[in-house]
Formats: C-alpha cells, structure tokens, sequence
C-alpha cells in the first residue's frame, strides 16, 4: 500500500530485503522528503486533502476489529487510534499509550495512556481500554486471534488512566500484535453505524465504494494535527483514471499507483512528484489444501517453481518491487534471509506434478479481484509463466466486494494482499491453525507448536531460532507463493507535504493522512 522518489529505491533487480538494508533505504527515502517539504498553509485558510484509491469497496467496514480491505485499513487509520503503532523506522512506537511496560517476567505489562478525548469530547479511559479487548473475545472478532497469550479476564483496569494486560504466559509480542488498525480502540458502548473515535479525523460521509469524506477532529490529542480541515478518499476504478485526475487537479494524491505511470506523473513537471518507499507488502497466491489439487505439497511446490519472480519485478513491477521467497514479513528481526532464494525450475515442478499423479499438467481455477493496481497484471503473468510446467490456470476476475464475500476462502487458488511487518502478527491472521483469514486452509500441528513456543520465548535469540524453524517448514511445505515484496508507490501534487516512508503495507505514509498538510 504507499509515496515518492527522484530514484526508486528497489528498482529491477535489488537484493533481498531483511532488517537493516530495508532501514536504511527507509532513511535514505525520509531525508528525500523532508528536502521537498512545503510551506504550512495559513491558519486561517480551510484545507482540503483529496486521496485517490482504487481499493474503496461496498464491504469496507466501518468497525475497525472487523476491518479485512484496503479501504477498511484506511478509514479505521482517520477515525481511530490503536495503543501503539508501527514507525518510519519499522519499530513499535506509542500512540494513544503513554507508555506500555512488561513486567520483570514478561507475563505482565502496564499500560498507560496519554490525556486524550473521544470526538464526541468525553475522555478516553481505561474502561474503554478494557471494553475494547472484552469486546475482541466476547464477540470472538479477528483481532482475538493475534493475542493468544491474553484472555478477556487478563485485562484489568488499575485506575482511570491505568490497564495491566495479565497474560497467560511470558510473551514479548504483545507490542506488535496491538500495532494493527483492526487493534484500534473504541468507546464503550461503540456503534460502528455513528463511530465515535480518538482518531485525527471525525467522519462526515461514507458512500461504501465510492467515496468517504472526513473532517478535522477537533478534539484531537496530538496538537497541531491533523494538518488539514477536511480529508477525502475518492475511489477510482483504475490507475489511469486516479493519475489522470491527479494530473486534471481533480484529487492531490494517487496512492498505490500502478509503476508504469511513474513517467505520465513525472512528465507533468515540477508541480507533481512520486514518492516510492519498500514495503513488507505482497500479492501472495493462496493455495487451498482443502481442494485438489493443492492438497498435495508437491503440486505446491510445483506452482512456487513454476513461477519466475525476477520477470514479475520486470515486467509487472518496471522495477519497483523486491524478490520474495515464499515466507512473509521481510523487515521482521527474524525474517531468515539464510533459506536458498527459491529459482524457477520448469522442469523440476513438471516432474513433482508428475509424482504428485498429474503428468499431463492440471486445471486450476484462481479468484482474484483488482485489490491492487497491479494485480490483473500479475495473475495474468502468472496464468502465461505456470502453463509451460503444466498449470492450465484459468482466470476468474471478480469485484473486491464478491472476492471478500461469502465464498472467500473456498477458491482453490487465489490472490490477497497481505504485508504485516511482525512475523507474528502475519501468523495469527493467516497462517496458523484456525487463523481468522487462512483462505489456504493449510494446517501443520509442527509449525503450531513452534509459534506456540516462540510467542512464549523472552531470550531473542532463542526465538529467532524458533521463527526460523517455523519460516522453514513454510518454504518446505506451505500454502503460499509470496513471489514479490511491492514498493510503495504514490503521486502527489507539490502543494502537498508531510509524507512519511511507513515500511508496513498499510498505504501511502502508512495511512497516517494526519501528517500531511496542503498549501493552497
């Protein structure tokens, strides 16, 4: 999901991301934009920031636990605030917590917050705290299965500004699982149809797919921001249209463009500029195990070698993207950079179809809708590279509200995008047993065990190790084709300022359009 450039920063074929060389492209790319930052725009002049997507959908939700699309990260992002966030350089940082501390055994933390207010002017406490978490496991919501360590019992108010998070075991995850939006905390007594948040924007008017418009928070508790009046998402149904009205000065932003535009934008001059930054972002295809014929790990492994992710960076990406090798999470501490880079191999796949009782090649349906600017063009490629070993894959185009409808999660292979920065948080949302969004249905009770033991783990190499193993018997046997790691690539109008290089895959600046300002 993301923003701007004079050279992109992972062009053709640029190494394999892990901790530190991402970082430092990350700093490299924040210098890059304070040297282009505007003027502040008067105090007095109202201001207008106009965001271009192609991710809006009818099933954006307006309930951030219940968030699962593009558009619904990006609304919950303005209206809401979760404890702690992600930062430009990739580290947990705080955001309505004032501070988050574990206790000497890890099996305790204390949380408490910063003086903040609800849009409607009533204080945010640690009664909402404590029925925000309640809510995720009484309801039995998504986010309750990234916290597996914590129960609704755990969460205790100490006092009106103090939570303490009594855990079921020692954990040192705990700061990463609660960066997602999904995490963000609401009122007591919260209504998703008239959302009430602490977030830097209050909401206006919301046409589901169309449009959502937003207005300052006035009782927000960052001073200074957000730095425009009013915030508006305008969804288009393609790059073109979004950079062509860029161009027309319909909108000031273009987030998430598609990379071949780059030029249509730069040859518009000095008044437009395109900010690219390295995400743990990917469009991964999800291989259902509880279909044939990817229930069998060769016919898995078969389509992961079929595939030429060097070509997809070329010819999808003209560069802007980095090699993927089927594990998720590259700015993680433990993402293992050790495994071989997995190469295209025709003739090795066509003999694991073969073995697999497949040799005269298989008939496979994939599912996908343009969740992102590229991704027809990058099912497409794969439908031409997979049917020289033998995949005759037939493409069904869908829109993103039926995709993520009733029958998400039993297309026998299918394309989402997914790009948590914390290997854990990755897991319990996709990968282990009775994850909330595994659409593969892939269920290992070694790779279980493992995650149980390595969220258990305080001594940091010692759960490195563990993620390794983990990461390991996904690259051996998983359900995932993670081929490319996207860049974040968005246009701006040179009004506009306040762009931040956010590495998770949230959208342009992480989302985070408080920051911005426009100078009229």
């Amino acid at each position: 999901m993301h923003t701007s450039r004079t050279t992109p920063s992972g062009r053709a074929s640029a190494p394999r991301r892990g901790g530190k060389s991402v970082l430092a492209l990350l700093a490299g790319a924040t210098l890059m934009l304070s040297a282009c930052a505007s003027d502040q725009p008067s105090e007095d002049q109202p201001t207008r920031l106009r965001v271009g997507l192609v991710s809006l959908s009818t099933s954006d939700s307006l309930d951030p636990a219940k968030a699962t699309t593009v558009g619904g990260y990006a609304i919950a992002r303005q209206l809401f605030d979760t404890l702690v966030e992600y930062g430009t350089d990739g580290k947990v940082t705080n955001r309505l917590a004032e501070s988050l501390e574990p206790g000497d055994s890890a099996d305790t933390w204390t949380l408490t917050l910063k003086d903040a207010k609800w849009s409607d002017g009533e204080d945010v406490t640690a009664d909402d705290v404590v029925y925000t978490f309640k809510r995720f496991f009484d309801e039995e919501l998504p986010p309750a299965n990234s916290l597996p360590f914590l129960t609704a019992d755990g969460v205790e108010k100490v006092d009106d500004t103090t939570v303490r998070f009594n855990l079921e075991y020692p954990t040192v995850v705990l700061p990463d699982a609660l960066t997602s939006p999904t995490m963000a905390i609401v009122p007591e007594g919260f209504d998703p149809e008239k959302p009430i948040g602490s977030g830097p924007f209050v909401l206006a008017n919301h046409d589901p797919g169309s449009r959502v418009s937003f207005d300052a928070n006035d009782e927000y508790f960052q001073d200074g921001q957000p730095g425009v009046d009013t915030l508006e998402f305008i969804s288009f149904p393609d790059s073109n249209a979004m950079v062509n009205a860029l161009v027309g000065g319909q909108i000031d932003v273009a987030s998430s463009m598609d990379p071949s535009l780059v030029p249509v934008v730069e040859a518009g001059g000095d008044g437009y500029k395109v900010f690219n930054y390295p995400t743990s972002g990917t469009l991964t295809w999800q291989m259902n195990v509880a279909q044939k014929p990817f229930d069998d790990v060769k016919v898995r492994q078969a389509l992961r070698l079929a595939v030429d992710r060097q070509q997809i960076i070329d010819q999808v990406y003209d560069g802007y993207a980095t090699l993927g090798n089927d594990i998720f999470s590259p700015f993680d501490e433990g993402y293992d950079d050790g495994l071989p880079q997995r190469e295209r191999d025709i003739e090795q796949a066509k003999s694991l179809l073969a073995e697999a009782g497949y040799p005269d090649g298989v008939d496979v349906e994939l599912t996908a809708a343009p969740i992102q600017p590229t991704a027809d063009r990058q099912n497409e490629v794969l439908v031409q590279q997979a049917a020289e070993a033998g995949f005759r894959i037939t493409f069904n185009k869908v829109d993103a509200a039926t995709y993520y409808g009733d029958a998400y999660g039993t297309y026998p292979l299918s394309l989402s995008f997914w790009g948590q920065l914390s290997i854990f948080d990755q897991a319990a949302f996709t990968i282990v047993n009775d994850a909330p969004y595994n659409a593969t249905k892939w269920q290992d009770d070694e790779y279980n065990s493992l995650y149980e033991q390595a969220v258990r783990t305080v001594d940091d190499d010692e759960r490195i190790d563990l993620v390794h193993q983990m990461q390991r018997i996904e690259y051996e046997r998983g359900a995932y084709v993670v081929a490319i790691f996207v860049d974040n690539i968005s246009a701006y109008s040179a009004k506009v300022s306040g762009y931040q290089p956010y590495p998770n895959a949230d959208g342009p600046s992480g989302y985070n359009f408080k920051d911005m300002t426009v100078k009229e």
